[in-house]
């Protein structure tokens, strides 16, 4: 009696032991599970980084604030003078409507300085673009000495007139194919396209100079209301614009050195965190995307903020790419565009619950872009500007000897000097990776089965064993003997599960009942 009672004991520490060790193992289990998909990627640094010369330099745009020359609108009001429709018109009133031009720059401005259908039938038939390109002061105007890397180069190699959001300037480094698409295909661009364009390296006197002339008789239109330039820049792949990030602006004051140190920060995700919801990881690999057939962060915001416009406006304006077989607003469109550009230019962030604080009611709410996520792998830059002024009076008289290659025979009268150029030796470098993959996942599950319960791979397989394979098999042991049983069968009991025996009877041994052997001998 006492020792069933001591039996019984055992067996409920027994239970009660294996219980809590279940629970605890189901427990931890569930930990890992939550950790594994509510955290699943770790951003690392890499402590040695990556030296800055494997690191693409970023575009750098120059823009003049005067964003329509003089000389170029009196050759335009000079030649609409000639035609029919402009003959109540004389050269200064012309030019005053000419002027009104500037609301395809700032849609801020005063409506009532100009009458943009008068203006537009002023104008005749015209091309937004060619316009508004013929009317901007030249990079050839702008742009008197270059260097790069140390290397006195000629403007026009650095610089291309490209389109920017402030219409179109002098670019160096801008590696976008083409103005006139938006949408590239991924011929145009791939995951190489990184090893192109121009690099420098950390040095005094490294990077891109540029003196410019910032002239003030050729002013007509300011976008901006101070002399001088808009310095932008911007990743070099990505289109100039602000609202979409990837977009960094300074200005470039009259008789200033500017010196400009950037910094860099590289950001590369390894290809495992694709399995990873989209929901989780919060960003984009350049092919994931089915908006944009090669995939950067800004791209995407800027093409959602052009389908809204054309879908309210049924245009997109002038400084934005072009979206096959659209229209490019032109004076028509601006009381449209002044309706819905502060609205436009405010991207809503993908919260469930808006700030207050964002104030977003002012700006009708902002637009919706659920489809943009940051890019995975990415490379982004910081800036820091330092001002020096220029006394041209005591530059222009110094000996040729004394000044630098670059600048021999220069007339520092009006002009400003830029000077972009990597302020570190090493760009920071960070990796971006899943905390555990799937076998590390199933390591530390096993891991904890294995410690707490004694679970295993193994406990696994005689599970399956003895729960289908020897379960089926005594089933169908018993249904055999029950059919056996049924049938009458005589066959004894112990021979039916074995087909090696047979069942031997007396008669076999003895032979017939009476008969006898006989000795022969």
């Amino acid at each position: 009696m006492l020792r069933s009672q001591k039996a019984l004991n055992f067996r409920a520490i027994w239970t009660i032991t294996l219980i809590a060790a279940l629970i605890c193992s189901v427990s931890l289990v569930w930990m890992t599970f939550q950790r594994y998909y509510q955290a699943p990627l770790v951003t690392t640094q890499i402590p040695e980084g990556i030296s800055i010369n494997k690191i693409i330099f970023p575009a750098v745009g120059i823009c003049t604030n005067n964003r329509i020359s003089k000389r170029a609108v009196t050759e335009l009001a000079n030649a609409l003078l000639k035609e029919k429709r402009n003959e109540k018109y004389n050269q200064k009133q012309m030019l005053s409507m000419l002027f009104g031009l500037g609301l395809l720059y700032n849609l801020q401005m005063d409506p009532n300085i100009v009458d943009v259908m008068e203006l537009h039938q002023t104008l005749g038939e015209y091309d937004v673009n060619e316009l508004m390109k013929n009317l901007t002061p030249k990079c050839e105007d702008l742009l008197l000495r270059c260097s790069w890397n140390q290397n006195p180069m000629p403007c026009s190699k650095l610089f291309d007139f490209r389109l920017t959001m402030n219409g179109y300037c002098c670019t160096f480094n801008y590696l976008r194919s083409s103005d006139v698409m938006f949408e590239e295909s991924t011929d145009a661009r791939s995951t190489d396209m990184y090893m192109y364009g121009n690099k420098s390296s950390f040095d005094f006197d490294q990077g891109l100079k540029v003196l410019l002339y910032l002239e003030e008789d050729d002013d007509f239109f300011y976008n901006t209301p101070l002399n001088g330039a808009q310095l932008q820049f911007s990743d070099a792949y990505d289109f100039p614009d602000a609202p979409s990030g990837s977009f960094s602006m300074q200005i470039v004051s009259p008789h200033v050195k500017l010196e400009v140190l950037a910094s860099a920060s590289f950001t590369e995700a390894s290809r495992d965190i694709e399995h990873v919801s989209l929901k989780l990881r919060k960003c984009l690999f350049f092919d994931e995307s089915s908006y944009l057939p090669f995939y950067t962060h800004s791209d995407c915001l800027l093409k959602c903020r052009m389908s809204f416009l054309m879908e309210k406006c049924n245009c997109t304006p002038f400084n934005m790419p072009k979206i096959r077989n659209t229209k490019t607003c032109d004076l028509t469109d601006v009381p449209c565009l002044k309706k819905y550009h502060a609205q436009s230019t405010t991207v809503r962030p993908d919260l469930e619950e808006i700030p207050p604080e964002l104030e977003l009611d002012l700006v009708g709410g902002g637009i919706s872009c659920p489809m943009c996520y940051p890019t995975c792998s990415k490379t982004t830059y910081n800036y820091d500007y330092t001002n020096v002024h220029i006394f041209p009076d005591h530059v222009n008289p110094t000996p040729v000897k004394d000044k630098i290659d670059w600048l021999h025979g220069a007339n520092f009268t009006g002009t400003s000097i830029v000077h972009v150029k990597y302020g570190s030796e090493v760009a920071d470098c960070y990796g971006q990776n899943v905390i555990m993959k799937w076998f590390d996942l199933i390591s530390n599950i096993g891991s904890t089965c294995g410690f707490v319960t004694g679970f295993s791979f193994v406990s696994v397989l005689e599970f399956v064993y003895f729960y289908t394979v020897k379960l089926m098999r005594d089933y169908v042991i018993r249904r055999r003997r029950e059919r056996r049983i049924a049938s009458g069968a005589s066959t004894p009991a112990q021979f039916d599960h074995d087909s090696r025996y047979r069942p031997i009877y007396w008669n076999e041994i003895t032979g017939p009942k009476g008969s006898r052997v006989e000795n022969q001998f």
